[in-house]
């Protein structure tokens, strides 16, 4: 038996930006520091290369676990999602020549640079 189609519904397909702006948000939702909670998508050709999120650096102690490590503002014990999906990116040899960057936030001046200086082309906030 076939289902009714209601044609008067119009259905509106997100564009690849929003649909990777969508995909930030699950990716933060692992950040390891509430106080940020940040993601970051890495797409190339409409293809996801790498995700990152806020958090410690890989084996450390997380924020959510042993608190903060507050200097001038900031949590010490974390890098940036965008630093994270960066790194990662490079440790399993992934080219970023070309790609498209997806942040929560503009990202800082030293994580815009260094995804600049990889070949990211362009870079799509949700937030300023």
């Amino acid at each position: 038996m076939k289902k009714a189609v209601n044609k008067n519904i119009k259905y509106k397909r997100p564009t690849w930006d929003e649909y990777f702006l969508k995909i930030v948000d699950s990716v933060g939702s692992r950040a390891t520091c509430d106080k940020g909670g940040s993601g970051c998508v890495i797409a190339q050709e409409n293809r996801i290369v790498s995700t990152g999120y806020i958090g410690s650096l890989s084996g450390l102690p997380h924020c959510n676990e042993v608190g903060h490590d507050m200097k001038s503002g900031d949590c010490a014990r974390t890098i940036h999602a965008e630093q994270n999906a960066i790194t990662q990116a490079l440790k399993f040899g992934i080219p970023l020549e070309g790609a498209t960057m997806y942040c929560k936030i503009t990202p800082c001046l030293a994580c815009a640079k260094m995804a600049k200086s990889l070949g990211v082309k362009r870079i799509v906030s949700e937030k300023s």
